[in-house]
């Protein structure tokens, strides 16, 4: 099988790295920027596409890897060679676009699927390194959906076959847990350097104690993992935090934050205790 990229971005290059090195042909990248696929092509000892017909031509598989808000133009380019694509399989992978978007594809006899990588790619480097180590989510026909199998288990990753997920939800959640990850401790830091904490000097301080939660979490889930003021019901702590955080968004952040974990965390089954509703409404004050 030959895998062509429509899009020559960081996660769709760096895929096209891994395939190329569990020995799946890839016949090219197409891209706006020329100098992107030139790029992508030379990393892959593939072709840098001009034309759609050509990319279409060369390759079993189209994965298109571009922004989400392209996709659907990019299927309406693809359908101007809709006597070329029979028997062809075409994937997107987006984690908010359904797969409906493709489906005007599979009228003229192509194989469609969603396959999204869950992780976190900034660069090409980190999607060599981490995707082998991903969940890759697969929607699609069964014919296409075996061959997406088939290409994540050569680069190391796991797959997982979903239908009839809300995509909006499923991808919120991806965005939670990675984006507002980074924005979470970009926000820790900023209390610490209100406290005169020396954060240049050391700006690596919260990383041992995030990897420690993390582990904590994939040991033994979540519910078990909380600890901290909250966890103890320690109401004076909390209020020292309440009254010496001055920035008001962060004091926001610190109260929404609190009061989620107070809900997610501490009910017992008769309700909340006497210090959890104390410690709500100092976070509501």
């Amino acid at each position: 099988m030959s895998v062509g990229f429509i899009g020559a971005g960081k996660v769709g290059t760096g895929l096209g790295i891994l395939l190329s090195n569990a020995l799946i042909q890839v016949s090219g990248y197409l891209s706006r920027n020329i100098n992107s696929s030139i790029k992508a092509s030379s990393l892959t000892n593939s072709k840098a596409f001009l034309k759609y017909e050509d990319i279409i031509n060369a390759s079993d598989m189209i994965i298109i890897s571009t922004k989400d808000d392209s996709i659907s133009d990019i299927v309406q380019k693809i359908l101007k060679y809709k006597h070329l694509i029979d028997g062809k399989i075409f994937a997107h992978l987006s984690g908010s676009i359904p797969i409906d978007v493709l489906k005007p594809l599979k009228e003229y006899g192509s194989h469609i699927m969603v396959l999204h990588p869950v992780q976190t790619c900034p660069s090409i480097e980190a999607a060599v390194s981490l995707l082998p180590k991903s969940y890759f989510t697969i929607e699609g026909d069964n014919y296409a959906a075996k061959a997406g199998i088939t290409l994540v288990e050569s680069i190391g990753g796991s797959p997982i076959m979903i239908e009839k997920v809300n995509k909006a939800l499923y991808h919120a959640a991806c965005v939670v847990a990675s984006n507002y990850l980074v924005t979470l401790v970009k926000s820790a830091n900023e209390l610490l350097k209100a406290s005169g904490f020396p954060v240049e000097k050391y700006p690596d301080l919260l990383i041992p104690l995030i990897n420690g939660t993390l582990k904590n979490i994939k040991e033994k889930g979540c519910e078990a993992s909380l600890s901290g003021p909250i966890a103890r019901c320690d109401i004076e702590t909390v209020k020292k935090h309440v009254v010496n955080i001055k920035d008001s968004e962060l004091l926001n952040l610190y109260k929404v934050l609190g009061k989620m974990a107070i809900n997610h965390f501490m009910k017992s089954g008769n309700g909340k205790n006497k210090n959890m509703i104390k410690m709500e409404e100092i976070l509501n004050e």
